[in-house]
């Protein structure tokens, strides 16, 4: 026995160990792993004796259990409750009740803080699908009808497209019944192109942006039909004539807003000549400001009474705000200032050009069409005579020369300029903001600008 241990490794197996199969185990494994002396087991045993887990996971195959497994598995489970406690939250009632009172706290305040600056009293049904403009000012006062004023068109109600070639302020002619001069208009929501690339969302009379201009004479009867296609009520006042109360337009106040579908006729006989224009008098700082205006231009019942000019234009002024495609009405206020500006529909250099011989005379017909922005339009190239304002024919004693008048909402001024010199002059507002498209220009400017070509050589 003994020779067959000292075979297989150096340590000898002693007849009188207390602890033999404990011994024969750990010597058997030394033999198996290699060489080791006295101390490798001693070492080997001590370390047996620190994993509890493993020893008697050994034992449990032999089937034996060591004296000592009964102290390794106390300490085991000492070791085990000494970890779950560490694991166990530790929080006490009065940290529970803050945390819960803070909770309620941070929730109140996400209910009640919004409440102090937007209406959340509004309801889907008034205010829902609306794209208010970016950087409009909104507070807990602002109503759901100012919102949907405020809003931008819905391209969904757009009936119809129209390009460069298609455009507005057409003369439109009459039909005569009994006498009587009919005019048709009808209002939609169209896309209309202002710059090659660039489309505004409009309300319009017959498709066109500015609407038809009617033309009439003094003391003819005229007749007015209205049929309304826009997704609102809509009316339509005469602006500055004198009439009967019941032609003059005013929503809710002179008549009920013509409802989508329906049509208005209105009827009057024209007692004043001069330059004038329509438009929308139901929702106005929205419809107008969406293009729904057209000028009314009434000849001199007397041909005598007529300023003469070699030329006339009618020249009609608007503000557009349009963002990531979508057209809000422009209005003087945060979140509402255009970054378009148009002439009869269109922004330079898509505008028209006025062409001229020198010594010829224009009479150029301004109209405030805007509906809250002021614009000084000045004409390059001399100075022009004022000859008329807001409709009124001024004696030759109260016309004035000037080169810039201020052109404000709902005014109309007649000057009558003359062509002195040759070459390429401009018409403009002098507010330059106004001359840029998005706040850019385009050869030489934008907006509210054009052109008179006099005939000739311009370095003369």
């Amino acid at each position: 026995m003994v020779s067959r241990g000292m075979k297989h490794g150096l340590m000898t197996v002693r007849p009188d160990s207390s602890d033999s199969g404990e011994h024969n185990h750990s010597s058997s494994h030394a033999s198996h792993q290699g060489s080791h002396g006295h101390g490798d087991m001693a070492q080997m045993n001590h370390d047996l004796a620190e994993q509890p887990s493993d020893h008697t996971s050994s034992q449990a195959k032999d089937g034996k259990a060591p004296a000592h497994s009964h102290t390794n598995s106390q300490h085991a489970g000492q070791h085990g409750e000494h970890h779950a406690g560490h694991g166990a939250p530790s929080v006490t009632r009065a940290q529970l009740t803050a945390v819960t009172f803070f909770s309620l706290f941070l929730l109140a305040a996400g209910m009640t803080l919004p409440a102090a600056f937007f209406n959340l009293r509004l309801s889907a049904e008034e205010v829902g699908g609306i794209i208010m403009p970016p950087g409009m000012i909104m507070t807990q006062e602002t109503s759901a009808e100012a919102m949907r004023d405020m809003a931008a068109v819905d391209p969904r109600d757009v009936s119809a497209k129209y390009d460069l070639s298609q455009r507005g302020a057409h003369i439109l002619e009459p039909r005569l019944e009994n006498g009587v001069k009919v005019f048709d208009l009808d209002t939609s929501v169209i896309r209309w192109q202002i710059l090659p690339k660039t489309f505004v969302n409009a309300y319009a009379f017959n498709g066109q942006v500015p609407g038809p201009t009617l033309r009439f004479r003094q003391g003819d009867r005229v007749r007015i039909n209205v049929t309304n296609r826009l997704p609102e009520t809509t009316t339509v006042h005469w602006h500055g004539l004198v009439l009967p109360n019941v032609m003059d337009g005013a929503a809710h106040v002179t008549q009920e807003p013509i409802k989508n579908g329906d049509i208005y006729r209105y009827e009057f006989t024209a007692v004043q000549s001069g330059t004038y224009f329509y438009h929308s008098h139901d929702h106005v700082d929205r419809q107008q400001t969406l293009g729904l205006y057209g000028a009314l231009i009434i000849d001199p019942a007397n041909p005598a009474d007529t300023i003469p000019a070699d030329h006339e234009y009618t020249l009609q002024l608007q503000e557009w705000l349009v963002r990531d495609g979508l057209t809000y009405p422009a209005m003087p206020m945060e979140g509402g200032m255009p970054n378009y500006f148009t002439i009869n529909g269109r922004a330079y250099p898509s505008t028209d050009t006025i062409k001229m011989k020198v010594g010829e005379t224009l009479k150029v017909r301004f109209i405030g069409s805007s509906s809250g922005f002021i614009h000084p339009m000045h004409i390059h190239g001399g100075p022009f005579v004022v000859v008329a304002r807001d409709g009124e024919t001024l004696p030759p004693s109260a016309r004035f020369k000037a080169d810039t008048i201020n052109v404000g909402p709902g005014q109309r001024y007649d000057v009558i300029w003359t062509a002195l010199k040759p070459g390429k002059w401009m018409i403009h507002c002098h507010i330059l903001h106004h001359t840029t498209n998005n706040n850019v220009e385009h050869d030489g400017g934008g907006g509210l600008m054009m052109h008179i070509e006099v005939e000739g050589d311009p370095t003369t």
